[in-house]
Protein backbone atom coordinates (compact mmCIF):
# COMPACT_ATOMS: atom_id res chain seq x y z
CA UNK A 1 0.00 0.00 0.00
CA UNK A 2 1.22 3.54 -0.67
CA UNK A 3 2.24 6.53 1.51
CA UNK A 4 -0.63 8.21 -0.29
CA UNK A 5 -3.35 6.63 1.86
CA UNK A 6 -0.96 7.14 5.00
CA UNK A 7 -0.62 10.94 4.87
CA UNK A 8 -4.60 11.34 3.77
CA UNK A 9 -4.94 9.59 7.12
CA UNK A 10 -2.99 11.54 9.12
CA UNK A 11 -4.29 14.51 7.78
CA UNK A 12 -7.17 13.72 10.05
CA UNK A 13 -5.64 12.00 12.90
CA UNK A 14 -2.18 10.83 14.69
CA UNK A 15 -1.64 7.56 13.03
CA UNK A 16 1.12 5.27 14.85
CA UNK A 17 2.78 3.04 13.00
CA UNK A 18 1.31 -0.27 14.41
CA UNK A 19 -2.16 0.79 13.38
CA UNK A 20 -0.56 1.50 9.80
CA UNK A 21 0.60 -1.75 9.41
CA UNK A 22 -2.45 -3.34 10.44
CA UNK A 23 -4.60 -1.24 8.00
CA UNK A 24 -1.90 -1.50 5.37
CA UNK A 25 -2.37 -5.32 5.48
CA UNK A 26 -6.06 -5.74 4.62
CA UNK A 27 -6.55 -3.40 1.85
CA UNK A 28 -6.53 -4.61 -1.67
CA UNK A 29 -5.49 -2.91 -4.38
CA UNK A 30 -7.59 -2.03 -7.83
CA UNK A 31 -7.37 -0.46 -10.92
CA UNK A 32 -10.51 0.55 -12.84
CA UNK A 33 -10.26 1.74 -16.52
CA UNK A 34 -11.92 5.40 -17.50
CA UNK A 35 -15.63 4.95 -17.81
CA UNK A 36 -15.87 2.04 -16.14
CA UNK A 37 -18.58 1.58 -12.86
CA UNK A 38 -16.84 1.04 -9.50
CA UNK A 39 -20.47 -0.07 -7.84
CA UNK A 40 -23.85 0.58 -9.53
CA UNK A 41 -27.27 0.89 -8.37
CA UNK A 42 -29.67 -2.17 -7.55
CA UNK A 43 -26.33 -4.21 -5.93
CA UNK A 44 -24.67 -4.43 -2.56
CA UNK A 45 -21.86 -1.72 -2.37
CA UNK A 46 -19.19 -4.74 -0.90
CA UNK A 47 -16.24 -2.21 -0.06
CA UNK A 48 -14.67 0.61 1.56
CA UNK A 49 -12.63 2.44 -0.82
CA UNK A 50 -9.24 4.48 -0.77
CA UNK A 51 -9.08 6.40 -4.15
CA UNK A 52 -5.37 7.16 -4.52
CA UNK A 53 -5.34 7.93 -8.33
CA UNK A 54 -8.23 9.53 -10.56
CA UNK A 55 -11.52 11.13 -10.41
CA UNK A 56 -14.50 9.32 -9.96
CA UNK A 57 -18.47 10.66 -10.44
CA UNK A 58 -21.30 9.83 -7.80
CA UNK A 59 -24.72 10.04 -9.90
CA UNK A 60 -27.95 8.60 -9.60
CA UNK A 61 -30.62 7.47 -12.54
CA UNK A 62 -33.96 9.17 -12.19
CA UNK A 63 -36.48 9.62 -15.04
CA UNK A 64 -34.13 7.95 -17.80
CA UNK A 65 -31.69 10.91 -16.72
CA UNK A 66 -28.47 10.44 -14.80
CA UNK A 67 -28.46 13.06 -11.94
CA UNK A 68 -24.64 14.20 -10.80
CA UNK A 69 -24.55 14.18 -7.54
CA UNK A 70 -21.01 15.11 -6.71
CA UNK A 71 -17.20 14.17 -8.14
CA UNK A 72 -14.24 12.46 -6.24
CA UNK A 73 -11.09 13.66 -6.65
CA UNK A 74 -8.03 11.53 -5.89
CA UNK A 75 -7.23 11.41 -2.51
CA UNK A 76 -10.40 10.38 -1.22
CA UNK A 77 -13.10 7.72 0.38
CA UNK A 78 -15.84 6.54 -0.96
CA UNK A 79 -18.33 4.05 -0.77
CA UNK A 80 -22.08 3.92 -0.47
CA UNK A 81 -22.62 4.41 3.16
CA UNK A 82 -25.60 2.84 3.93
CA UNK A 83 -25.42 -0.34 1.02
CA UNK A 84 -22.16 -1.03 2.92
CA UNK A 85 -22.79 -0.92 6.87
CA UNK A 86 -25.98 -2.44 6.09
CA UNK A 87 -25.81 -5.06 3.28
CA UNK A 88 -28.37 -3.29 1.51
CA UNK A 89 -28.86 -2.59 -2.23
CA UNK A 90 -27.39 1.03 -3.31
CA UNK A 91 -28.94 3.51 -5.65
CA UNK A 92 -26.01 5.04 -6.29
CA UNK A 93 -23.49 4.43 -9.02
CA UNK A 94 -19.83 5.61 -8.68
CA UNK A 95 -18.00 5.66 -12.25
CA UNK A 96 -14.25 6.12 -13.10
CA UNK A 97 -13.93 9.42 -15.24
CA UNK A 98 -10.50 8.75 -15.75
CA UNK A 99 -8.36 5.57 -15.39
CA UNK A 100 -8.47 4.73 -11.30
CA UNK A 101 -6.29 3.34 -8.76
CA UNK A 102 -8.36 2.14 -5.83
CA UNK A 103 -7.48 0.58 -2.28
CA UNK A 104 -10.33 -1.45 -0.67
CA UNK A 105 -12.04 -3.12 2.34
CA UNK A 106 -14.07 -5.38 2.72
CA UNK A 107 -17.03 -4.92 5.85
CA UNK A 108 -15.49 -7.56 7.86
CA UNK A 109 -11.82 -6.25 7.49
CA UNK A 110 -13.38 -2.54 8.53
CA UNK A 111 -14.88 -3.83 11.54
CA UNK A 112 -11.54 -5.22 12.77
CA UNK A 113 -9.80 -1.97 12.01
CA UNK A 114 -12.81 -0.59 14.15
CA UNK A 115 -10.84 -2.21 17.04
CA UNK A 116 -7.74 0.74 16.17
CA UNK A 117 -8.62 4.13 17.94
CA UNK A 118 -6.53 5.74 15.28
CA UNK A 119 -8.98 4.09 13.01
CA UNK A 120 -12.46 4.73 14.34
CA UNK A 121 -11.28 9.04 15.24
CA UNK A 122 -10.70 8.65 11.06
CA UNK A 123 -13.77 7.79 9.69
CA UNK A 124 -16.06 9.73 12.64
CA UNK A 125 -13.85 13.03 11.03
CA UNK A 126 -14.28 11.64 7.41
CA UNK A 127 -18.02 11.13 8.05
CA UNK A 128 -18.38 14.15 9.27
CA UNK A 129 -16.31 15.75 6.85
CA UNK A 130 -18.97 14.43 4.16
CA UNK A 131 -22.18 15.49 6.26
CA UNK A 132 -20.89 19.17 6.07
CA UNK A 133 -20.19 19.34 2.25
CA UNK A 134 -23.22 17.44 1.75
CA UNK A 135 -25.39 19.94 3.79
CA UNK A 136 -23.58 23.21 2.04
CA UNK A 137 -24.42 21.61 -1.42
CA UNK A 138 -28.34 21.34 -0.71
CA UNK A 139 -28.07 24.96 0.72
CA UNK A 140 -26.07 26.39 -2.28
CA UNK A 141 -28.34 24.24 -4.64
CA UNK A 142 -31.44 25.93 -2.59
CA UNK A 143 -29.60 29.26 -2.78
CA UNK A 144 -27.64 29.80 -5.46
CA UNK A 145 -28.50 30.31 -9.17
CA UNK A 146 -26.42 27.69 -11.30
CA UNK A 147 -24.40 29.95 -12.45
CA UNK A 148 -23.10 31.23 -9.27
CA UNK A 149 -22.33 27.60 -8.22
CA UNK A 150 -20.64 27.40 -11.69
CA UNK A 151 -18.43 30.22 -11.29
CA UNK A 152 -17.66 29.48 -7.35
CA UNK A 153 -16.91 26.00 -8.41
CA UNK A 154 -13.80 27.03 -11.09
CA UNK A 155 -12.86 29.43 -8.66
CA UNK A 156 -12.06 27.09 -5.95
CA UNK A 157 -10.93 24.08 -8.15
CA UNK A 158 -10.51 25.20 -12.13
CA UNK A 159 -7.93 22.26 -12.48
CA UNK A 160 -10.66 19.65 -11.17
CA UNK A 161 -13.77 21.50 -13.50
CA UNK A 162 -11.51 20.86 -16.48
CA UNK A 163 -11.34 17.42 -16.01
CA UNK A 164 -14.88 16.94 -16.04
CA UNK A 165 -17.05 16.57 -19.11
CA UNK A 166 -19.51 19.15 -19.62
CA UNK A 167 -22.36 16.61 -19.83
CA UNK A 168 -21.80 15.53 -16.23
CA UNK A 169 -20.73 19.27 -15.35
CA UNK A 170 -24.12 20.41 -16.09
CA UNK A 171 -26.18 17.57 -14.35
CA UNK A 172 -23.99 18.50 -11.50
CA UNK A 173 -25.29 22.00 -11.61
CA UNK A 174 -29.22 20.99 -12.61
CA UNK A 175 -28.90 22.29 -15.82
CA UNK A 176 -28.47 21.38 -19.77
CA UNK A 177 -25.40 21.16 -21.45
CA UNK A 178 -26.26 24.30 -23.50
CA UNK A 179 -27.54 26.58 -20.43
CA UNK A 180 -23.96 25.28 -19.16
CA UNK A 181 -21.78 26.21 -22.39
CA UNK A 182 -24.11 29.69 -22.35
CA UNK A 183 -22.80 30.20 -18.69
CA UNK A 184 -18.90 29.23 -20.21
CA UNK A 185 -19.79 31.69 -23.34
CA UNK A 186 -20.80 34.81 -20.50
CA UNK A 187 -18.37 34.00 -18.00
CA UNK A 188 -15.69 37.18 -17.13
CA UNK A 189 -12.72 37.08 -18.68
CA UNK A 190 -9.67 36.78 -17.06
Amino acid sequence: MTSTFKTFIEHYVSLPEEDWNKISAVFEKVVYKKNESIFSEGEVCNYLFFLEEGLLRNFMKHNNQEITKFFIPAPYCVTSRMSFINKTVTKENIQALEKCILWRVTLDQYNELMTLDSWRLFTRKMLNEVQDFTEERLITNMTETAESRYYNLVKENSALVNRIPKKYLASYLGIATQSLSRIRKNAPKK
